[in-house]
């Protein structure tokens, strides 16, 4: 049994369409706009599937329009595909997956749809599928190619997630269910960040011992676990003997929206085929990270897309995706 690291081919995209006008508010219509944008764009070259509540069908048609997108009805609560989508893995010669348990971040009361949603696709791909009873999200793990799995500890050991076994057997069962070497947790996420940490706003593996990993300026607030997160990463990777790469992206500008402070990241991006799509913030960053993509993935075009209405919800273009690997 082996994770599929997301830099891998592309079988699908799965999106799930927002819906939830008590978190987004106000800004729901321009976020659907958002949504719409980042679908339009991975349809150009992959196969794209939403999922989306009864009522929103129509306007998903009049906003997306690609033979590479299908929409699938469904109840949702919410949209973050990331989080409640399954995590697939590659075991004899077949792609499969786990549906993992999810209990809206241990704070939302509407989470009963969403935590269907996992074996609602399964079912819907024909993918053979088994269940685990851990609380784990797809945006609170990555993976590289080398059997290393990355978490952090503010999330999976939160009391909020409401783990039925002990931290210990969380790891253990973690490494049995995906043949893992290593796990390395760190020990917080952004401040802030409304999901208590998911470690796709901190790090992303991108293959051939490269890891980007978010650092920011000592005025930020973030500035001191950013750090330690980065000296505990390279102790972690020296004490196991491992050759890495770290390229460091810078946090964006923080921003507010409404009186709200928007938690946001450029770790939070997409791999699409022959491309990588990135959130853009409108602020001096995203000139310097663009070039730093342009330089490490020189066969992909790199987008940047605007998301700060995505991102008022909570998350941003990694969160609102699922890949599902070809095999």
């Amino acid at each position: 049994m082996k994770l599929i690291p997301e830099w891998y081919e592309h079988q699908y995209c799965l999106i799930a369409w927002p819906c939830n006008k008590d978190l987004y508010g106000k800004v729901i219509k321009k976020a659907r706009d958002e949504v719409a944008n980042v679908v339009n764009e991975i349809a150009k070259n992959e196969h794209v599937i939403i999922l989306s509540n009864k009522e929103d069908i129509n306007e998903i048609q009049n906003k997306t329009d690609n033979k590479n997108i299908d929409i699938v009805e469904c109840k949702l609560d919410d949209s973050w595909m990331r989080d409640i989508a399954p995590i697939f893995y590659y075991e004899d010669k077949k792609l499969k997956s786990i549906n993992f348990e999810f209990n809206g971040y241990g704070k939302y009361p509407d989470y009963f749809n969403d935590n269907k949603i996992s074996k609602f696709i399964s079912n819907y791909l024909n993918i053979p599928t088994k269940s685990s009873d851990l609380v784990i999200e797809g945006g609170a793990i990555t993976y590289d190619d080398k059997n290393n799995l990355f978490s952090t500890k503010s999330v999976i050991f939160n009391k909020n997630r409401k783990q039925k076994h002990s931290s210990e057997y969380i790891i253990k069962e973690l490494k049995l269910l995906f043949d893992l070497n290593h796990i390395f947790l760190f020990e917080n996420g952004l401040k802030g960040d409304d999901t208590d940490g998911h470690v796709d706003n901190l790090l992303c593996p991108i293959g051939k011992n490269k890891y980007l990993i978010a650092i920011t300026h000592k005025a930020d607030p973030n500035y001191e676990r950013l750090e330690k997160n980065k000296a505990d990463l390279i102790n972690f990777f020296n004490a196991t003997s491992q050759t890495f790469d770290l390229i460091e992206i810078p946090l964006p500008t923080r921003k507010k929206i409404n009186n709200k402070n928007i938690i946001s990241s450029y770790i939070n991006f997409y791999f699409s085929k022959n491309k990588i799509i990135l959130p853009k913030f409108n602020v001096k960053e995203d000139t310097e990270v663009k070039i730093i993509f342009e330089k490490l993935f020189p066969n992909r075009e790199i987008m940047m897309l605007q998301t700060e209405n995505i991102n008022y919800g909570g998350g941003n273009i990694h969160c609102i995706t699922m890949n599902v690997p070809k095999i």
